[in-house]
């Protein structure tokens, strides 16, 4: 599974020509390998914002055809596990519904613009890894 965080998702919208292309190349790659694309809801948080610019956002997750899980207790509970794990505060917590997710589904790709704070947590996590956009 390739997961998108808020920096893929915006790309794939309104994006810098380089980054839009690299995250539809890897969405292209998932497909031909017929592995889902997905985000999790809580990164909508992170990019819509009420206005006319948030049409691009959900005309990107119908065109990319990407699945947005939702982050119910059993993610929750993973997410805080493994910010506990790396001693990270609540900042996170949106990579960590991402790499939960990741975890909860046997692994995943991360695709993100912040591979920094992400490689936090997947050291912590089985068979995720992380992709810099």
């Amino acid at each position: 599974m390739l997961l998108l965080d808020s920096e893929a998702l915006s790309s794939i919208a309104n994006g810098p020509a380089d980054r839009r292309d690299r995250v539809r190349a890897l969405v292209g790659e998932m497909r031909r390998r017929e592995l889902p694309v997905a985000t999790v809801a809580a990164v909508l948080a992170e990019v819509v914002r009420g206005r006319s610019q948030d049409a691009a956002v959900f005309a990107g997750l119908r065109r990319e055809r990407v699945e947005v899980h939702a982050v119910d207790s059993r993610v929750a509970v993973r997410a805080g596990q493994l910010l506990g794990a790396c001693r990270a505060d609540s900042t996170l917590a949106i990579d960590a519904f991402l790499v939960a997710v990741a975890d909860l589904s046997a692994g995943a790709i991360i695709a993100t613009g912040d591979p920094k704070d992400l490689r936090r947590l997947v050291a912590h996590a089985e068979a995720v890894s992380v992709a810099a956009l």
